[in-house]
Parts: C-alpha cells; structure tokens; sequence
C-alpha cells in the first residue's frame, strides 16, 4: 500500500519539518528564492524557444561528526534553461578576416563598371 503525503502527515512528530517548510526555512530561503528565479527564467525560455528545461533542487543530508542526532543539510539548486541557438554564415579572406560578402567575387555594382 502507497503512503499519501495526507497519510505521511499523521504519522510523523508534530514538529516534523516538511519539505516545504524545509525549503522556505533552510538558509534563510536562499535555495526556495533561486529556484523560483530560475522556474521562471525556465518558463520563458521554454515558451520562446519550444525546447524543454527542468529545474532541480537538491538537499544533501551528512551527519555531523560526534552527534548522531544532529545533521547537516546543503542545498544546490540547477536549471536547464534552452538557449537559442545564435548563427550567422560569414566569408574569409587569405588573411582569415571575416567578411558578409565574398571578397574574392566582384561586386555587381563596382563603380569600374560605370565608367
């Protein structure tokens, strides 16, 4: 049989933390404050670029050394934002300059032709 979160909630302590609460408390709400910045840096992108992303929050639990009832918890908060992709088409030259026309193709306009 499968926990619900409803379930979970009235067997533990009551002073259980949830991850929630967790998120919003730990590290004065640093973590909770970067990833909703990122969430909607996330949702734009997705929206502009029709690509997905995902943001992930990640809680590392260690124990702390000589108390076995005390824990350290770090956060590290990651998104992958799709990016368009920027590209332009551009000619060289002998001397590896770039160019947007063809150096080495005459101009039709070339005021030689005029004269």
């Amino acid at each position: 049989m499968t926990m619900t979160a409803e379930d979970t909630a009235k067997t533990e302590a009551p002073d259980t933390t949830r991850i929630e609460s967790l998120l919003v408390t730990h590290a004065k709400g640093r973590a909770a404050d970067q990833a909703t910045d990122l969430l909607r840096q996330a949702v734009k992108a997705v929206i502009h670029t029709g690509k997905p992303g995902s943001v992930t929050i990640k809680f590392d639990v260690k124990p702390v050394k000589g108390n076995e009832t005390v824990v350290q918890i770090e956060d590290k908060v990651t998104a992958n934002i799709p990016e368009e992709k920027r590209s332009s088409i551009w000619f060289t030259d002998d001397d590896s300059g770039l160019h947007r026309n063809d150096p080495n193709q005459r101009s039709m306009y070339d005021d030689d032709l005029h004269n």
